[in-house]
């Protein structure tokens, strides 16, 4: 299978989080790649799940905590979470991240 998706054009996904916006960019059989938009002390607070998960900041800066570890990442960032780790992002001014999963969330490409 092969996809492209401009960001404009991606699946808006449902966030439990305040002031955090999800898109859906492109998904396989066993990764996923989403584009996230962050305001200004928006927080996608503490959380974990069995996905490791790599993240780019394209734009902004981002105060990550992973395992009690915290570090903040400006635009030219990437980081890696394991899977199984608790970990937030607050966001110090308005950002943009690019974030994959493997295996992917099945959680957010249902619907």
């Amino acid at each position: 299978m092969f996809d492209a998706v401009h960001s404009s054009e991606a699946k808006q996904l449902e966030s439990r989080f305040a002031g955090v916006q999800l898109k859906l960019l492109v998904y396989g059989e066993r990764m996923m790649l989403n584009h996230v938009e962050i305001e200004a002390g928006g927080c996608v607070t503490m959380h974990n799940h069995p996905n490791e998960q790599i993240g780019y900041c394209v734009s902004g800066a981002v105060e990550l905590e992973v395992g009690g570890e915290k570090r903040v990442c400006r635009a030219g960032s990437a980081w890696i979470i394991p899977g199984g780790a608790n970990h937030e992002a607050t966001a110090i001014e308005p950002s943009v991240l690019v974030e994959a999963f493997s295996p992917l969330r099945s959680d957010m490409i249902k619907g």
